[in-house]
């Protein structure tokens, strides 16, 4: 028994024992096809969900592949960050270093304030869309090789903006600086129109409640879902202002703020019936498998196109050639109708923000200017 038993030992070593690692070769992209990688937050609790952004490429490659594609073939990879910053900046390096992408798509909140996302992007010397508003960012020292396909703060607040006895501005204490808040506060500003910051932290809510009664208008900075918790109290108001919520709004995620007299800014073309051609094809195929699409959707499904379109001018394997084609693009996306050029990198249309809200449990249009 002793020999059968020896086998039996070295057997079960072998079985449980990893091989040595073996080095491959660096991967080295196909030739005529135009590698993407889009970092989104799929796990994680950061706002808003990066699964409508993955869901829109994946309808993109769907319908790229029924139309016969292009002439770039584009082939996608989404990785979760997982809501970490630093993650984004790792993943980051990794696409432009191992993974030797053409170009990557962010759909995470980023900021310019501070210089670890700029600098991270000038290393990998390679086109970036953002699908997240975020300033111009050709101003910034990487900006060169930074666009987005989401509107400016500044764009969303002169749609949000409107004459009122008193429009309070509620940021979160224990967030970073927002970019949206700022915006609204100089844009109220710029039209000598009054407007108070309240920074909503462990202080009594009823201070909240009432200082939102006394307003005509209260702008919620960020993600709906960091004021759900916070919609009981603002519901026992007397007098219930308009409650604006942020381009970030996702209608799934409204939860109880659905109670509210709320409005969100988003992109016009997520009113189905107020669109035609390719963007009604686009919103109601999107629906058709997930649901209501959200502005960050139908900008990730733009970024993939915007560098399909660059791609197929001068190809996909030279990334300071595919910038500079980007600079070049004009064309009518789902979400907008987007011009880039030199000195615009953020190429979203103004005249392309709605302002949407409930009615009888449906999203509408609200058109009013």
């Amino acid at each position: 028994m002793r020999p059968a038993a020896l086998l039996l030992a070295l057997a079960l070593a072998a079985c449980t024992t990893a091989p040595p690692a073996i080095p491959g070769p660096s991967p080295t992209p196909e030739p005529g096809f135009l590698d993407v990688t889009a970092l989104l937050d799929l796990s994680g609790s950061r706002a808003p969900r990066g699964e409508p952004q993955r869901n829109a490429l994946q309808l993109w490659t769907d319908l790229d592949r029924a139309r016969g594609g292009g002439q770039a073939r584009v082939r996608l990879k989404v990785v979760d960050v997982g809501g970490s910053d630093a993650r984004v900046l790792i993943e980051l390096r990794r696409a432009a270093v191992e993974e030797r992408a053409d170009a990557v798509i962010v759909g995470v909140p980023v900021s310019f304030a501070t210089p670890a996302f700029s600098d991270a992007v000038r290393v990998a010397a390679m086109p970036v869309i953002l699908t997240l508003p975020a300033t111009e960012p050709s101003g910034i020292g990487a900006g060169r090789w930074i666009f987005s396909v989401a509107p400016t703060p500044e764009q969303v607040a002169r749609r949000m903006v409107v004459p009122a006895t008193r429009a309070l501005v509620l940021v979160r204490d224990d967030r970073p600086p927002d970019p949206e808040a700022a915006a609204l506060v100089r844009e109220h500003e710029q039209r000598l129109l009054s407007s108070i910051v309240f920074r909503v932290g462990s202080q009594d809510q009823a201070v909240v409640a009432r200082a939102a009664a006394d307003a005509g208008r209260v702008y919620l900075a960020g993600p709906p879902r960091d004021w759900a918790a916070l919609a009981p109290v603002l519901r026992t108001s007397a007098r219930l202002p308009t409650y604006v919520l942020s381009w970030l709004a996702d209608p799934a995620d409204l939860g109880e703020l659905r109670e509210l007299d709320s409005v969100w800014p988003g992109a016009a073309s997520l009113g189905a019936s107020l669109v035609s051609g390719t963007r009604r094809e686009v919103v109601r195929g999107y629906a058709d498998r997930h649901g209501a699409p959200t502005s960050a959707a139908l900008g990730a499904y733009d970024a993939v196109s915007a560098l399909a379109l660059a791609a197929e001018r001068v190809g996909p394997d030279d990334r300071e050639r595919l910038r500079e084609a980007l600079e070049l693009v004009a064309f009518v996306g789902v979400a907008s109708t987007y011009a880039f050029s030199e000195t615009r990198h953020a190429g979203f249309s103004g005249d392309d923000v709605a302002l949407y809200r409930w009615s009888g449990g449906h999203v509408v249009a609200d058109l009013r200017r």
